[in-house]
């Protein structure tokens, strides 16, 4: 039974269960319902970061048209709270730690991660800002001259009471 429908076989009123959505260590979201409604069967999931970004993956190669890979894109690539922008602060975070450790090799790896940042994810994270682009112009974009279906041809003239065409 699931945890949100009411038990009415004893006879009595029903009670329903709740879930709670709560965050799992490492990422991802766990889900923990009422333990009245656990069985042996149930099993906590956590569906990780990585997951996710996996099941993106697959729901752009699935995707019916050009529209629709746009769509997915604009998780990967918004500016706020897209995919790149939160990869994008990893390695500014792993520079702040480092230039807090004060080792010897310690500024390099600093400077190494803020490289990595701006140098390598920057061009990935503009390349896929313009291929969303360019698909979501494909899919508002008129069709090519001679690649789309003909116009319905004219109306004949009607005829009018007094006999007259329009």
């Amino acid at each position: 039974m699931a945890p949100d429908v009411a038990d009415r076989s004893a006879g009595g009123p029903g009670r329903s269960g709740t879930a709670r959505r709560r965050p799992a260590p490492g990422g991802g979201v766990r889900v923990e319902a009422d333990a009245e409604y656990a069985t042996e069967t149930t099993q906590d999931r956590y569906v990780t970061d990585g997951r996710s970004i996996a099941n993106l993956a697959a729901a752009i190669r699935d995707a019916a048209g050009p529209a629709e890979v746009s769509d997915r894109l604009e998780e990967v690539t918004a500016a706020h709270d897209g995919i790149l922008a939160a990869l994008d602060q990893l390695p500014h975070s792993l520079a702040a730690v480092y230039d807090g450790l004060g080792g010897p090799a310690d500024r390099h790896i600093a400077a190494r991660m803020r490289y990595l940042a701006e140098h390598r994810l920057g061009p990935i994270t503009a390349d896929l800002l313009h291929t969303r682009a360019e698909l979501a112009d494909r899919s508002t974009a008129p069709a090519r001259p001679g690649t789309s279906l003909p116009a319905a041809p004219p109306a004949a003239p009607a005829a009018t009471a007094s006999g007259r065409t329009r």
